[in-house]
């Protein structure tokens, strides 16, 4: 509890920091994350070995650097939620044309989504984005932190443009419901699933991966379209936003298909933009099981 009444006000008082300093922090956070803590170095290395075997050291080596970057760029930018202005926020994230105007045309057509996104670009500041430049009403499915005020906190700056956290608690429920209102759902779906048994299993990466099933089988079984988005970093601190529809109709669809649409979209990302992922979390933790 004294950790939070001496963190939070720190926090608070560097959102306030204009963005080109928080960056120049988060070049410092870089350094020391790689060269001086080694924060998960090995993991990082593994994974982009393995994931870009025809790679050279050398770019293995750049590709590190950088998404050490990418890691720093997404705490700082975490910690400017705290205080972003609209004005902000839009002027640095913004839509394709194209694929504004295919959200508008769902939404025209009376059509649910289900947003399966990955930890790629400025995903927080992605969302404040598009909840403020589409008419659905948004739902996020989020795992809460043990701090009940710093969970508090969480929600609280998440929801501030409108949109809903569900609880990883209160996901039962929530498959559940039925809305009468057009909805718009986030699905997190490029982490490692906690039950391997339950889990979509592909080669991915060169690699064998499991993937959650939550948004493919939501997207199934409330009729909606699941569609994938893509978070470009045009330059340091700007973002362009991409939709891709990943399936136009599951009536006739299995959650399979879905999932191995959004593991082929993101794999296609991915080697176009290394640096853009967190390689630090350990992806491939688990193996597929035997009867997968």
């Amino acid at each position: 509890m004294i950790t939070y009444y001496i963190v939070v006000p720190i926090l608070y008082l560097l959102s306030y920091l204009p963005t080109p300093v928080l960056y120049k922090l988060a070049d410092v956070l870089a350094f020391v994350l790689r060269n001086v803590i080694g924060y998960r170095r090995q993991v990082v290395y593994t994974n982009l070995r393995k994931s870009f075997p025809h790679k050279t050291e050398a770019e293995i080596q750049q590709i590190a650097k950088e998404s050490y970057t990418h890691l720093a760029d997404r705490v700082i930018e975490n910690i400017k939620c705290l205080t972003i202005k609209p004005d902000e926020y839009l002027k640095r994230c913004s839509f394709d044309p194209e694929s504004l105007a295919l959200l508008k045309r769902l939404y025209d057509e009376h059509k649910d989504l289900v947003v399966m996104i990955a930890h790629t670009g400025a995903w927080e500041w992605s969302g404040y984005t598009a909840n403020k430049l589409n008419d659905y009403i948004t739902y996020g499915v989020y795992s809460p932190v043990k701090n009940k005020r710093l969970n508090k906190l969480i929600v609280d700056t998440r929801a501030k443009t409108g949109m809903i956290l569900i609880s990883m608690r209160e996901t039962s429920a929530y498959f559940k419901t039925t809305y009468t209102e057009r909805t718009l759902h986030y699905f997190f779906t490029d982490q490692s699933p906690s039950n391997a048994d339950n889990a979509y299993w592909t080669t991915f990466m060169h690699q064998d991966t499991g993937f959650f099933y939550g948004g493919a089988r939501y997207a199934i079984k409330h009729n909606c379209v699941p569609v994938y988005v893509h978070i470009l970093q045009v330059k340091r601190g700007y973002y362009k936003i991409y939709v891709k529809v990943i399936k136009d109709d599951v009536s006739n669809t299995s959650p399979d298909e879905i999932v191995e649409g959004f593991a082929n979209l993101l794999e296609e990302q991915l080697n176009n933009h290394p640096s853009d992922w967190l390689w630090s979390h350990k992806r491939w933790k688990r193996q597929r099981p035997a009867n997968k």
